[in-house]
């Protein structure tokens, strides 16, 4: 199993060669910190869920070479637990719009099955 720590990993912040067959870097600009493999995967997970749906498909193949495939109700879990805290700093911030978005994307992770 990774180990890998990433906190916001996901496709948006994988660096690839041009003809996207090697990833040469991970990077973020804004919500990297140290997290744990369930947080990366779930994650990861829900951004192509939600942003590239026609690639859930493939997810299969992220998980093997991540190494592990963490139960759905596990991955599930933290997707609502992320969703829930960016809606928290939306709140914080003073973001109506921010919490409202956040709001019907943990609808609609809510309304997901495996």
């Amino acid at each position: 199993m990774s180990t890998a720590r990433h906190g916001d990993f996901g496709p948006q912040n994988i660096l690839f060669t041009a003809d996207a067959e090697d990833v040469v870097g991970v990077l973020d600009w804004e919500f990297a910190h140290e997290g744990s493999p369930i947080e990366d995967i779930a994650w990861c997970e829900w951004i192509v869920r939600m942003h590239h749906p026609g690639a859930a498909t493939q997810l299969t193949v992220f998980f093997e070479a991540f190494g592990t495939r963490p139960t759905w109700q596990a991955r599930h879990a933290e997707m609502l637990r992320r969703c829930a805290s960016l809606q928290e700093l939306c709140r914080r911030w003073g973001d109506h719009n921010g919490v409202a978005l956040w709001n019907s994307r943990l609808d609609a992770t809510l309304a997901w099955v495996e």
